[in-house]
């Protein structure tokens, strides 16, 4: 049982939650769950009448979060792994106590970043076991303001008035015109914003990408009909849609995250993103301190060979 604030919740009704969040489908989560679906829906009930808060749009045909539901599926998937990790460690009783490295990503794309360095840890601290939070930004900000998580790897926040973190920038990146081999552009070696008035577009939606990629979107879309636009959730299916050579679109070009059926050309003047990592601390966390030098590695061995 978790109290949060004289709100009573237990991991049944957690679990339900998550899942469902997860499918976006009751009678599968209930599948999943190996329990009924009646059960499942009790469970949400519930969890939302101690919330005061509706957590899903259910009608005959779809499923969806509610803006309080996106809100509280980070934090609930935060106390269940807590729950999981606290009962795996009382089980087992270990001489060395296994460790929790929470690393955050927004982007499915980072995680092409992540094998070399977890083997590097694994190599260095076997008893750290790392945890991987794919959630939006602004949810993984609040996971690192509490510290519920150790890193987050992203692009440099704009424009606000508090950063989540102290910045270590990894490498200057620049906005790459994403496209496929067939595409017309493909045998160009730059390109401006004015050349991207016309033809397909893909777009995703603008909290799934950096404010500067919103922000040239937001230039080009006006030169645009309906017809040429394609709308897509995030940068993976963003590529999906580019592959199958619906048009080209915008992101930042980070080496490591790159398609490797697909062509990436710098728009000139698109401007540049930094990306890094944000943290809290390194006072006396040396896996913190270790995991940002393994991080930077591979920026650097790019760096020199420039």
């Amino acid at each position: 049982m978790k109290n949060m604030g004289g709100i009573a919740m237990n991991t049944t009704q957690l679990e339900c939650f998550v899942t469902v969040a997860e499918n976006l489908n009751f009678a599968r989560a209930a599948s999943i769950l190996h329990i009924t679906q009646p059960a499942v829906t009790h469970q949400i009930v519930s969890l939302e009448g101690e919330l005061d808060a509706k957590l899903f749009i259910r009608t005959t045909r779809s499923v969806k979060l509610t803006p309080e539901g996106w809100s509280f599926l980070a934090d609930a998937k935060n106390i269940l792994n807590m729950t999981y990790g606290a009962k795996a460690k009382l089980a087992h009783q270990a001489r060395e106590e296994v460790r929790f490295f929470g690393i955050g990503c927004h982007s499915a794309l980072e995680l092409a970043l992540l094998p070399p360095v977890l083997q590097q840890m694994r190599e260095r601290y076997p008893q750290v076991h790392p945890y991987i939070n794919l959630i939006p930004f602004r949810s993984l900000q609040n996971l690192l303001d509490e510290e519920s998580i150790n890193v987050m790897m992203s692009f440099q926040a704009e424009h606000v008035k508090k950063e989540p973190g102290t910045f270590l920038e990894l490498a200057k990146v620049p906005v790459s015109c994403v496209i496929a081999p067939s595409h017309p552009f493909a045998g160009r070696s730059r390109l401006y914003l004015e050349e991207l008035r016309q033809g397909g577009m893909v777009l995703c939606e603008p909290g799934k990408n950096p404010a500067a990629i919103a922000r040239v979107q937001g230039q080009l879309i006006g030169y645009h009909p309906p017809e040429e636009l394609y709308f897509t959730e995030n940068p993976a299916c963003a590529l999906t849609l580019v592959e199958a050579g619906l048009g080209f679109t915008l992101l930042p070009d980070v080496a490591a995250m790159r398609h490797p059926r697909l062509i990436y050309v710098p728009v000139e003047d698109a401007g540049a993103l930094s990306y890094g990592l944000y943290y809290k601390s390194l006072k006396d966390q040396p896996v913190l301190k270790d995991f940002i030098g393994f991080m930077r590695e591979p920026f650097a061995a790019k760096a020199g060979g420039a």
